[in-house]
Formats: C-alpha cells, sequence, structure tokens
C-alpha cells in the first residue's frame, strides 16, 4: 500500500470534511485529492519521471500539504529542506540528492537551486520570482485521478539528518516503511478522532513530516502554524476545536508559563498533547496537567529509525505523577512492534540500569543512507539499528536515554553522558534549558560543566543547580561548574546543538550571565 491510496480512500469517505487547515486557505479531503491530483499530472506532464527527486523548502501551510501528495501520487521522492538553511547548506542537499525540482517560498531557496545542476525547475509559491507559480503548475494538470503507479516499496522521501555530528546524510524511507510507523504510533496512543491534529513543526522535519501520514491515516484535519505561541495556541483549540497536539518542549515551558494569564476553559476540547525531542522534567508536566484537563504521551525516535520507537503514554504519565516524582524522564517502553535491546562494547546485552547502546529493530527502519553504503553499513547491522545512542531500563522496561555516543564526555576512567546529566539539570526548578560540555581539567582529562538557562524571573544559584545534581547523580557525573547564560543554541526540534557549544564561536555567542 502507498501513502496517497489514504488520500483517495477520504476523499470518497469524508469528502467534504477539512482535511487541512492552514493560515492561507483550508482544503477539505476532496478538495486536497483535486488539487494533488492537478499536481501530480502537471508535474508528469512536464517530463518527471517516477523516483525522480523533487525537494521542498516551504513554510507551513496548506502548499506544503498539496506537494508532500502530489509528488507521492506522481511516484516522486520528497526531499524535505529545513527553510531555515543557508544557501550552502540547502544547495549541499540539492546537489547530493540530485533533486530534479525545488518546490519553495523563499529566495534563499531560489538561490540555492540555481546553483545545483541537477535542479532544471524551480516552482515558487506566493509573489517569489524565480521559477514557475504554483499555483499556475497546479491549475495546469488535469482534474482527473492519476492513475496508480508504483508499490510500497517504492522510495517515499530522502529526510536529511540534521548534521550536528558531520555532514548531513540522506535517510532513504519507503511508503510501507511511513505506514508501519504510523501504525506502530497510533496502536500504542490513542489518538482522538473528534477535531483537528495541532502542528507548529516545520513539516520539512521528520516528525513534523510524519503528521501527514498521520491525519491522512486517521481522516481528521491537520491544523498547520508557521510557529507556536501559547495565546495563538489556545485561541486555535477553541476556535477549531483542537483535540491533539504535538509541541517541543520549548513549547510546553511556554505555554505552562502563559496559563496564569489564560483562561484553561477555552482549551477545553484538549484532550492529548504529545512532545519529543529534548529532556523535560516531572515539574513541568505536572504544572501542565494541573492547570489543563489533558493527556500526555512522550515519543522517541529518530530519523533513521523511520517514526517512534520508544512511547511513554499517557497511562505511563498518569503511573509515574501519582508518586512522589523527582528523577528524570524516560523516553518510554519500546513501541509495540519496535525492538529495542542494549548491549555493551562486547556485543553482550547488559543487565537492568546498565548503560549501552540502544539498537533498534522494526519493520519502520530505513533504507540506508542515499548513495553512502559505506555510512549505512555502520548503522545497519545483521537487522539492528546502531545510531550510537547510549542508554539504560529500568526493572518496569522502561527507557532512559544517556546520550548520543558523540556526546561522551570522558572524565578519568569514567565516561559521563552528556544527556544523562541534561536530564536531571532540566528537573532543576527554575531552569528553562540546560546543556553540559566538557573543558579540560588538569588531572581528570575533562570535567562537566553546565551551561544553564534560567526561567525569566528564576533567583535559582549556581550552589542550588550543584545540589540539586548531586541529589540525582553520582559525583562523577555532576558538574564541577554551572555557567548561566541568556541562551543555548537549539534546533527546530528542541535538540541542543552539540556542534556550536562545541565551537569556541558558538560559546561565544551564549551571552553570559554569572558563573560559579
Amino acid at each position: 500500500m502507498r501513502i496517497e491510496n489514504l488520500l483517495r480512500q477520504n476523499a470518497v469517505r469524508r469528502g467534504d470534511e477539512l482535511a487541512v487547515i492552514a493560515d492561507s486557505a483550508s482544503l477539505t479531503w476532496a478538495e486536497l485529492d483535486r488539487e494533488t491530483d492537478r499536481l501530480a499530472h502537471a508535474l508528469i506532464d512536464r517530463g518527471h519521471v517516477p523516483q525522480e527527486r523533487v525537494a521542498l523548502v516551504l513554510a507551513n501551510d496548506v502548499q506544503v500539504v498539496v506537494a508532500y501528495h502530489g509528488l507521492w501520487k506522481a511516484n516522486l521522492v520528497t526531499v524535505g529542506i529545513n527553510p531555515k538553511l543557508t544557501v550552502p547548506e540547502m544547495r549541499r542537499i540539492l546537489v547530493h540528492s540530485g533533486a530534479s525540482a525545488v518546490i519553495c517560498d523563499s529566495p534563499v531557496a531560489v538561490e540555492a537551486a540555481a546553483g545545483a545542476p541537477s535542479v532544471r525547475r524551480i516552482i515558487t509559491v506566493g509573489d517569489l520570482d524565480g521559477g514557475e507559480r504554483f499555483a499556475d503548475v497546479v491549475a495546469s494538470g488535469a482534474p482527473e485521478p492519476v492513475p496508480e503507479t508504483g508499490s510500497g516499496t517504492d522510495l517515499r522521501s530522502l529526510r536529511y539528518t540534521s548534521g550536528t555530528t558531520g555532514a548531513a546524510k540522506g535517510c532513504m524511507a519507503t511508503h510501507e516503511q511511513q505506514l508501519a510507523s504510523t501504525a506502530n504510533y497510533l496502536c500504542e496512543v490513542e489518538v482522538p478522532r473528534g477535531g483537528p491534529t495541532w502542528i507548529s513543526m516545520p513539516l520539512s522535519l521528520g516528525v513534523g513530516a510524519s503528521f501527514v501520514t498521520t491525519t491522512a491515516y486517521l481522516g481528521v484535519p491537520l491544523l498547520l502554524r508557521r510557529r507556536f505561541t501559547p495565546e495563538g495556541f489556545v485561541d486555535d483549540v477553541e476556535r477549531h476545536g483542537v483535540v491533539h497536539a504535538f509541541l517541543v518542549p520549548t513549547m510546553l515551558v511556554d505555554l505552562v508559563a502563559a496559563l496564569p494569564g489564560l483562561d484553561p476553559a477555552r482549551a477545553r476540547t484538549l484532550d492529548l498533547v504529545g512532545y519529543g525531542g529534548a529532556p523535560v522534567s516531572w515539574t513541568l508536566i505536572r504544572s501542565l496537567t494541573e492547570r489543563l484537563d489533558l493527556r500526555l504521551y512522550h515519543a522517541f525516535g529518530a530519523t533513521e529509525a523511520g517514526g517512534f520507537t520508544a512511547l511513554l503514554t499517557p497511562e505511563d504519565h498518569r503511573r509515574f505523577l501519582r508518586t512522589d516524582v523527582s528523577s528524570i524522564v524516560p523516553v518510554g517502553r519500546p513501541a509495540a512492534f519496535a525492538e529495542v535491546k542494549i548491549f555493551d562494547e562486547r556485543d553482550r546485552e547488559v543487565a537492568v540500569r546498565e548503560t549501552g547502546e540502544m539498537r533498534i529493530r522494526a519493520a519502520s527502519v530505513f533504507s540506508g543512507y542515499w548513495c553512502q553504503p559505506e555510512a549505512t553499513q555502520k548503522v545497519l547491522q545483521d537487522g539492528w539499528l546502531r545510531l550510537g545512542d547510549m542508554a539504560w531500563r529500568d526493572e518496569d522496561g522502561y527507557l532512559y536515554l544517556a546520550d548520543r555516543a558523540q556526546g561522551v564526555i570522558r572524565s578519568g576512567a569514567q565516561n559521563v553522558y552528556a544527556g544523562e546529566v541534561e536530564a536531571v539539570l532540566q528537573s532543576c526548578p527554575g531552569v528553562h534549558r540546560a546543556a553540559v560540555v566538557g573543558v579540560p581539567d588538569e588531572r581528570y582529562g575533562e570535567a562537566v560543566k553546565a551551561l544553564v538557562q534560567l526561567v525569566p524571573g528564576s533567583a535559582v544559584t549556581a550552589q542550588d543547580v550543584l545540589d540539586h545534581c548531586t541529589a540525582q547523580l553520582s559525583k562523577y557525573k555532576c558538574p564541577r561548574e554551572v555557567e548561566f547564560v541568556d541562551t543555548l543554541p537549539v534546533d527546530d526540534g528542541g535538540k541542543i546543538k552539540r556542534a556550536e557549544l562545541a565551537s569556541s564561536a558558538g560559546m561565544a555567542l551564549l551571552g553570559t550571565k554569572e558563573s560559579s
């Protein structure tokens, strides 16, 4: 089965119901089906052949959903590119993917495409110059259904990794892999069908794009916004009857901070909120659930994993919140159709509460890196995905992420995993965001230094942070130094950009407040 089959079914079953709600327009399932047929015909008529790559550099609006489904109907491969990238960064992806066309809404993307030899067509959204107008291209296509071509094993997308630990790599994913990922997620989390799913994460990112498939699978509207503000979010919930949203942790922090000034009754339809991408604290979760009557779930995955492989379900949240929680928040337990095991350096499964390399096996796991067989062989071995994530498991099977292997700080004879320390720092009251880095130490080689961004108005001191860590971490894992900063570099998923932390230039941009 292919993803566009879901759209065709919804056009028949619920044609007059809304499929997409966005800033510029809203479309019903029948209208979305017709617009995507037109786009597919137009691209085929212009000479694009099955499995060619077409890049999308689009902000969240109705055009990005039309583009995804239209390209899939034409059996083309989508290459989602973050609109925030620079010209050289975009151009590297265009060149590496061999994209034959670019659909975009920014002059940066037009400039990047103009310098990519494989790109023979630029299609622009809105009044942007430099190519054919998207609306004109769609209007030129026939409205008749596109004949079904290809199979579920065809490539559906290349999703490029963030590249924080090296050059970005294109993760190959098929239609069947995405559908397996969606089914795995939905059998673990009961997503209500009584209203829209709200997303402001860029649909060029893996998580954001996955909800194009999820909402088509469920037959519910996808409500897209370009940015998150607490007031705007609550307005959308009240106006459109939003029942489900997926937010990054920074959005949760901002929402909790704004709730005292908002009427919770305006968000009464909101039933389920998912989050992921960076550590959160039980304090934050408790504050949110005390103010809003909703269910929460945490989703953990990776681009290479093809979706969510571990989930902390609403039931898991209720279980932890019934206790006096002071520990870090687990990423969840393995999803129903995903195997997750933890191994030591000798390929032996580790015991409970021992840290090792996490390996994943699931039908959703990607097919490999585009045109990079050696890199593929390093992460796909004996049927297991090995990304270098370090984790441990408790007695009840909950997984706790220590960190990426590249985030290990070597202090004396001990490995300190940055993610584990950051999760504890994040649970400290008054801390908005935190990161740790290894700094030179004459005796131990490296020592742990914490970079902490406080909640506005917080009176937390460096000693408070150190005391909080001492209560939860072994001595060798505790930061030796705390530096308060104005901001920390994060990506669109809320994850710390370690490459920027590791560079002196990146450190200079942090803006020191005080240190102790």
